[in-house]
């Protein structure tokens, strides 16, 4: 079984009064009394998601659906049609948002990208990942049928396989596709722990 990860950000943190809606402080409290995290907790993650997601995704054009009408969307498609569709994806739109957000393509920030389409702000996808430096595997787990496998496989093949030059073994199942790339790769990440004691602290 692999396990999700997450890629290690090293930060250190600053401090910066600012000024909220009496309304926004009231949710922020019950949240983080209900989730037993501090305000400060929330505060940042939505920052966070600000300027890593939602600024480059406004730029970009992207748009919320319920998963309902993606997977309807999908199922509508032909087998070439959703092969079409997800190398369009791949070579274009995925290669856009990358080079928004990295200023770079390569395989590193290409699986970047992809934890931020899945589970961390698209939520397109569950998504795992192991790398031990020779190998690199890649896990989305998606739910949404065979069609939609299909558009991912695509999708990925595009990104990791032609934009990036890599050799890279693709294969799916009705809810699932996976990508291994053979070759030594720097980049390493750390399993996400658990929330700070401190982050119930206000």
């Amino acid at each position: 079984m692999l396990r999700s990860y997450q890629f290690k950000n090293k930060t250190k943190s600053v401090t910066r009064t600012i000024r909220i809606d009496e309304d926004i402080d009231f949710q922020l409290e019950k949240l983080a009394h209900e989730q037993r995290v501090s305000v400060n907790y929330f505060a940042n993650q939505a920052l966070r998601k600000f300027v890593e997601w939602d600024v480059f995704a406004d730029r970009l054009g992207f748009v919320t659906l319920p998963s309902d009408i993606f997977e309807k969307l999908v199922g509508f498609t032909t087998d070439e049609q959703a092969k079409e569709l997800g190398s369009w994806f791949g070579k274009n739109l995925a290669k856009d948002l990358i080079a928004f957000l990295f200023k770079r393509v390569d395989l590193e920030t290409s699986v970047r990208a992809l934890e931020l389409l899945g589970p961390r702000y698209g939520k397109a996808f569950r998504f795992e990942y192991t790398n031990d430096g020779h190998l690199t595997t890649v896990i989305l787990n998606h739910g949404f049928g065979r069609k939609a496998s299909v558009f991912y496989s695509e999708a990925v093949k595009a990104l990791l396989k032609d934009l990036v030059n890599t050799q890279v073994d693709i294969g799916m199942s009705e809810h699932q596709v996976f990508a291994q790339i053979v070759g030594p790769n720097e980049f390493r990440i750390t399993m996400p722990g658990p929330v700070s004691p401190l982050a119930t602290q206000r």
